[in-house]
C-alpha cells in the first residue's frame, strides 16, 4: 500500500495480542525491505500487527529531491502514524531511530498521538558530539567514503556481522540507497528536545555495533529516561542479524507494557 507516494507494508498477525500496532521506520539508506525477513514476521507471530514505510527516496517510496531535509522524513512518518486508528508504538533503528526523536519530541512538526517509541541502534541526540568523542579515545571508525560506495567490505563491517554469507551481504547491499546531502547537514543542526518528550521510550543496543557503541546507547536512554537494553554480539542492522528475536521478544514485552498502562479510553 502507499499512502501519499510513501511505501507502507502492514501484516495483521493471526492471533492478536492486546497491544498497539507497531511502525518501522529504518535508517539511512535502507528501506521497509529491510524489516521483512526477520522483524515483521518475528513481531505478527507475536500478536503485533506491523506498519513498515519506506521514508522519500527510499523503496517504492517517492524520490527524495534536491531539497529534502531531516524534517521532510519526520512529515512522511508523522502522515503515517495519524491515519492509524490508534496511537502507535513507534520503532526508528539507526537515523531512524533520530526521526522518531524528532518526531516525538515536537521537532519539525506537531506530536502526533504515540503511544511510545523504541529507538534501536539509534543515532545519539547529537552525532557531531559522538562522532568527535570516537575520534579523542582513537575509536575504530567505519569507512563513510567507502560505506557511501556501497563497497562490500565496507558494508560488512559497518552493519553486518563479519560471518554474515556472501550471497546475504549481496543481497543488501544491492538494496542501499544514497541519502541526499541535505538530509546529513539538517540531522546535524536541527536537534530533538528529550525534556518534552511525554511518552515512554525503550532503547535497544547492538552490542557490536560499529557505527553506534553501547556508551552511546546507556547515554541516548539517560536522556529520554528510558530502559537499555544491549543485545549481545548483535551488529548495527539488528533486523537482519541473528540475534533479532532477543530484540523481537523486548519489543512485544514493552508493548504489552504500554497497552496495561494506557488509559481505558485509548484502547
Amino acid at each position: 500500500m502507499n499512502v501519499g507516494s510513501i511505501e507502507w507494508i502492514t501484516v495483521q498477525p493471526q492471533s492478536p495480542q492486546p497491544a498497539p500496532p507497531v511502525v518501522l521506520v529504518h535508517g539511512a539508506w535502507h528501506g521497509a525491505w529491510c524489516w521483512t525477513e526477520q522483524a515483521i514476521p518475528d513481531l505478527v507471530a507475536r500478536g503485533l500487527t506491523v506498519h513498515a514505510i519506506s521514508l522519500r527516496g527510499h523503496g517504492r517510496s517517492v524520490p527524495a529531491g534536491p531539497l529534502t531535509t531531516i524534517c521532510d522524513y519526520v512529515r512522511d512518518v508523522q502522515t503515517v502514524v495519524r491515519k492509524l486508528p490508534q496511537p502507535p508504538l513507534v520503532v526508528g533503528h539507526s537515523s531512524g531511530g533520530y526521526v522518531v526523536q524528532l518526531l516525538m519530541s515536537g521537532r519539525c512538526v506537531t506530536v502526533p498521538p504515540l503511544a511510545g517509541a523504541v529507538l534501536l541502534c539509534s543515532s545519539p541526540v547529537s552525532s557531531p558530539t559522538y562522532f568527535l568523542r570516537r575520534l579523542r579515545e582513537r575509536a575504530p571508525m567505519v569507512d563513510i567514503r567507502a560505506l557511501l560506495r556501497r563497497e562490500a567490505e565496507a558494508v560488512r563491517t559497518a552493519l553486518f556481522r563479519a560471518d554474515i554469507a556472501p550471497a546475504d551481504l549481496e543481497r543488501y547491499r544491492r538494496q542501499l540507497v544514497r541519502e541526499p546531502p541535505l538530509v546529513t547537514l539538517t540531522s546535524m543542526v536541527i536537534r530533538p528536545r528529550p525534556l518534552r518528550v511525554q511518552v515512554p521510550v525503550l532503547v535497544i543496543a547492538a552490542g557490536s555495533d560499529a557505527i553506534f557503541d553501547v556508551p552511546a546507547q546507556q547515554e541516548l536512554a539517560a536522556a529520554y529516561r528510558a530502559e537499555l537494553i544491549v543485545i549481545p554480539e548483535a551488529a548495527h542492522d539488528l533486523m537482519l542479524d541473528p540475534a533479532w528475536p532477543l530484540a523481537g521478544t523486548a519489543i512485544a514485552h514493552f508493548a504489552a507494557t504500554l497497552h496495561r498502562s494506557a488509559p481505558s479510553t485509548t484502547r
